[in-house]
């Protein structure tokens, strides 16, 4: 099998000659010094400029992506044209939904809550970001249709926007009153929610007129999880989130009904998942093991008929162990994830800086050869 029949099997639950491999969709990047260190460790020479500002993973290098024997390759919307995040004397920076952000080590710090103290008349004078404005496509049908006639990867589609509903909710009203909200101002809630959907859905309008026929995936990626716990309930989930998934997952479908889309959500999302599901998803991302109640075998078991699984590799420990700690991962999400098919292999997040190189080699390696091994029978 070629890169994408390997990957189409595995979209349609067909078993494929191994397990496909994915890194740089979205939530799987790497970050800046572990890019360079793994390019080094590859003996890639020669730099090519970042792809993305206002991020602590800016690199997409296909070298990177051929030497590991990645089957994907990605495309993402452009910010408008010319766009520039408005960088202030102390550092921070303010982006294109309104809300300031700093580095800190490895993460982004958000600053400030623009829309604290908002009612819901003030919720149509913000200034929202503009899903048509010009620029945002520009190439992009150009590459999408390369890839997919000329070469024989899957294509897959990050994410038009950077967060989703709950975490562009949160961080535009601020945690503690977007979780008080909720509860006791609903109205608000609502009306917030819907203006940011009503964005995400305009940005894959615009998206999906420019590459849906050449893709075979989308993301979309927003947060419900804690280490222990969802954020919310799943009473709550349904109540404010599960109807805008389905209006925005059927528009989708609509737009490109070939396209599987991916929702991206860390931490301990299992009770959570039912309701994934139901909102129409096709592959969870990122299976966060180490969370409480995420154990792969147990969700390959109740939803591996309904779902295709990416991701799973244990950023936080195994990755970052040593050689056999790495290995014995890959082996076991092999056996529990991709038992018959219907799992893609790539890190749980983004890989960190302190990761060593060689891990991210023989993560690879040891995830083709075993699941080959596993799926032929040799």
């Amino acid at each position: 099998m070629n890169s994408r029949e390997r990957v189409n099997a595995v979209l349609n639950h067909k078993k494929p000659d191994r397990a496909p491999l994915d890194l740089c969709n979205s939530a799987s990047f790497i970050n800046d010094t572990g890019y360079f260190a793994l390019k080094e460790h590859l003996k890639i020479e020669g730099d090519i400029d970042p792809f993305r500002k206002g991020f602590t993973a800016t690199y997409y290098d296909e070298r990177v992506l051929e030497a590991l024997e990645i089957d994907f390759r990605h495309i993402w919307l452009n910010p408008p044209e010319g766009y520039q995040p408005k960088k202030f004397p102390d550092g921070t920076i303010q982006d294109e939904w309104g809300y300031i952000y700093k580095f800190s080590g490895n993460e982004r710090a958000i600053i400030n809550t623009p829309l604290k103290g908002f009612d819901e008349s003030d919720l149509d004078k913000y200034p929202w970001p503009d899903p048509y404005a010009p620029g945002r496509i520009n190439g992009l049908t150009d590459r999408a249709k390369f890839l997919f006639d000329n070469t024989s990867y899957a294509v897959a589609a990050h994410a038009p926007h950077s967060l989703g509903l709950f975490d562009n909710g949160w961080i535009l009203r601020g945690f503690q009153d977007f979780m008080m909200d909720l509860v006791f101002n609903k109205k608000f809630i609502h009306k917030l929610l819907d203006k940011i959907l009503e964005r995400i859905i305009g940005l894959h309008d615009v998206y999906l007129d420019a590459v849906g026929p050449y893709i075979q995936t989308i993301a979309h990626c927003e947060d419900y999880g804690m280490q222990n716990a969802p954020f919310i309930s799943p009473k709550m989930y349904q109540e404010f989130f599960l109807p805008l998934h389905k209006e925005l997952f059927s528009f989708i479908k609509k737009k490109a009904p070939h396209v599987k889309i991916m929702l991206h959500s860390c931490g301990a999302v299992y009770p959570l998942i039912p309701y994934f599901v139901e909102a129409g998803i096709d592959i969870l991302n990122p299976i966060q093991h180490t969370a409480n109640g995420m154990d792969p075998g147990t969700i390959k078991r109740e939803f591996g008929n309904r779902l295709v699984f990416h991701g799973g590799i244990d950023i936080q420990r195994a990755l970052c162990g040593s050689l056999t700690d790495i290995e014995e991962e890959a082996i076991s999400r092999i056996n529990d994830l991709g038992r018959d098919g219907g799992y893609i292999v790539a890190p749980a997040n983004v890989v960190q800086n302190e990761t060593p190189p060689e891990n991210i080699v023989a993560c690879y390696k040891t995830a083709r050869e075993y699941s080959f091994k596993c799926y032929s029978g040799k």
